[in-house]
């Protein structure tokens, strides 16, 4: 997985970095968490959210760390190679890409980022690649996978040496291609710096993330990084979102060719027209190959974008439309995108990630175009996230929605009741009625009672997460496993009146 080497050897293979004192010194592996130091290994001390990484140098050393790296001087009372560097973020990726043999240059990667759409983008293009005959690899909010083997990952982008360790493994297990979903965090931390990618896709940019980005147009720049030399990716060709206006903006900016995508009638991949179907979409689209017709089991008009965007890709990579189309038609559905619970129940019950103002608006105006009774909307917003967008969705599902139960998503440090109100500042603008239930499991009773025949309940803001976080303990929590266990419980339930 990892090539021993002396830490000399290691140095001059990085940009602007010297040989150190240490021509012998033997380095192992690389580490930026000094909990998981091995002997010999390079431990690297990154500056995190609450921590200097620098500050745990000393327990480093005690575990066995034969060199640290660092932004500061150090002043160690055991002695131990250490080396001084600008940027540790920056030299955490560029170390570890040596360290495990650039393994991203030897694949061709697909970096998916934009606010919403990455999951259902990547899960598309690794279908497609399999389809063509190509061994392909995943990493994304859903964990990481090889085929039908799942590798643990607790970020959407992992911090580079775990990201360059999957793909070491990826590479010597035979894949030649891969789709990644690549977070505005991982850009602005540059855990992807110096990646190598084929191609990049943009999807969108609607608000989120405002508490760590503080404003949209640091957002913007934060995705942009994978389009221009910035970040030193690489990338050949950018498959770019036309509709969106950071997208015009983002393609007049990149400096790669760029590829576009949307019902813009300039884009190069256009839809020309799409029948909604109950149980999926049937698209046709203008590519550069000609027309292409595609049968999809994904529903809504975001799906319309992210099928378009990964056939955009999957033409710029060269690969044949007939194997672009089975691949998307073979796609029946994503974790928590758009996932129907089916129980017995005499009403629609729809999973989805949702947790932004526009993925919320989109999601609820895909399930409004469903022959459906009343709308009733399970949702909240995570604590210790940007606050700004909570009275937004507040207001979106009490505008769309015949009943909204307002509650927890992942509080974390936050208390609950304020984060319900500040939801409910929003949910007074709109028609509905609606009900603040604090507890989730409670919540989604409520409206598995409130449902009727012919109803849809959708359970929005975490999707496939099979965890909630409240203070600073994780607790198991599936929304899709909790509803089915509570319609298998009240199979009859008599609808509760307001």
């Amino acid at each position: 997985m990892r090539r021993p080497m002396l830490l000399n050897e290691l140095l001059s293979q990085i940009p602007d970095m010297e040989p150190g004192e240490y021509p012998q010194l033997r380095i192992e592996g690389i580490a930026y968490d000094s909990r998981r130091i091995k002997n010999g290994d390079l431990f690297v001390g990154i500056r995190g959210e609450k921590a200097d990484g620098a500050s745990f140098a000393v327990q480093a050393v005690e575990r066995g760390a034969a060199a640290i790296a660092s932004e500061e001087s150090l002043n160690l009372e055991t002695p131990v190679a250490t080396v001084l560097v600008k940027d540790a973020r920056v030299f955490l990726a560029e170390a570890a890409r040596v360290l495990f043999h650039d393994p991203a240059a030897q694949i061709a990667l697909v970096g998916i980022t934009g606010t919403n759409g990455k999951t259902t983008t990547t899960y598309l293009m690794d279908a497609i690649f399999r389809k063509a005959g190509l061994r392909s690899c995943l990493i994304g909010t859903t964990g990481m996978r090889i085929g039908k083997q799942q590798f643990p990952c607790d970020r959407t982008t992992p911090e580079s040496p775990d990201l360059l360790m999957f793909l070491r493994h990826a590479v010597m297990g035979g894949c030649t291609h891969g789709a990644v979903e690549v977070s505005s965090h991982a850009l602005a931390l540059k855990r992807v710096f110096a990646t190598r990618f084929r191609l990049g896709i943009f999807t969108n940019l609607t608000q989120d993330h405002l508490d760590f980005h503080g404003d949209m147009e640091s957002y913007y720049r934060a995705k942009r990084i994978l389009f221009t030399d910035e970040g030193r990716n690489r990338i050949e060709t950018a498959v770019i979102n036309r509709d969106d206006p950071y997208g015009r903006r983002l393609a007049s900016e990149a400096t790669c060719p760029v590829l576009s995508y949307g019902f813009d009638p300039l884009a190069e991949v256009r839809a020309i027209e799409f029948h909604q179907r109950a149980d999926g979409t049937d698209i046709v689209m203008a590519t550069p190959e000609g027309p292409m017709e595609v049968k999809t089991g994904l529903l809504g008009r975001p799906n319309i974008y992210n099928v378009m965007a990964a056939v955009g890709a999957s033409l710029s990579l060269k690969l044949a439309p007939d194997m672009v189309c089975m691949g998307i038609e073979g796609v029946e559905g994503v974790p928590g995108r758009m996932e129907r619970v089916t129980a017995g129940q005499p009403f629609q019950i729809i999973v989805d990630y949702a947790h932004t103002p526009d993925a919320l608006e989109n999601m609820l105006a895909t399930v409004r175009a469903l022959p459906h009774g009343r709308l009733i909307t399970v949702f909240g917003c995570g604590g210790d996230r940007d606050r700004g967008k909570r009275p937004l969705m507040g207001e979106i599902a009490a505008r769309m929605s015949d009943l909204v139960i307002a509650t927890s998503d992942n509080p974390r440090s936050e208390d609950p009741l304020e984060i319900l109100s500040e939801i409910e500042a929003g949910l007074r603008q709109g028609p509905a009625a609606y009900k603040l239930v604090v507890n989730r499991r409670h919540a989604i009773e409520l409206a598995i009672k409130s449902a009727q025949a012919g109803d849809a309940v959708v359970i929005a803001g975490k999707g496939h997460e099979n965890y909630q976080i409240i203070g600073t303990r994780v607790y198991p929590f599936d929304d899709r496993a909790v509803a089915r266990e509570l319609i298998q419980k009240l199979p009859n339930a008599r609808a509760v009146r307001y």
